[in-house]
């Protein structure tokens, strides 16, 4: 039972996220998932800052060893008051 309670825990803090809002631009997010899920949690960051969206900068593997999109992302991105643009498919 015991056992069971810590591998839970562990899993868990294993895959939380990380958001670093600064006021000089530079905002950094950690995180697994593809660009869609770095996108929309920084979005989300960015509202809770009072502004309206935010603009992904640059993504990279935490581990560089890694293919692309796999395991944890770094991305730097800043946020906007500016709606964003629709992507078109």
């Amino acid at each position: 039972m015991r056992a069971g309670w810590f591998a839970a825990v562990a899993a868990r803090l294993g895959a939380c996220t990380t958001i670093k809002l600064n006021h000089d631009n530079t905002n950094t997010i950690t995180y697994r998932g593809g660009p869609e899920v770095g996108l929309e949690l920084a979005t989300r960051a960015c509202r809770k800052a009072g502004e309206t969206s935010a603009i992904i900068i640059s993504t990279m593997n935490k581990d560089p060893s890694l293919p692309p999109g796999k395991g944890r992302q770094v991305s730097i991105f800043r946020c906007t008051s500016a709606e964003p643009h629709p992507t078109s498919q």
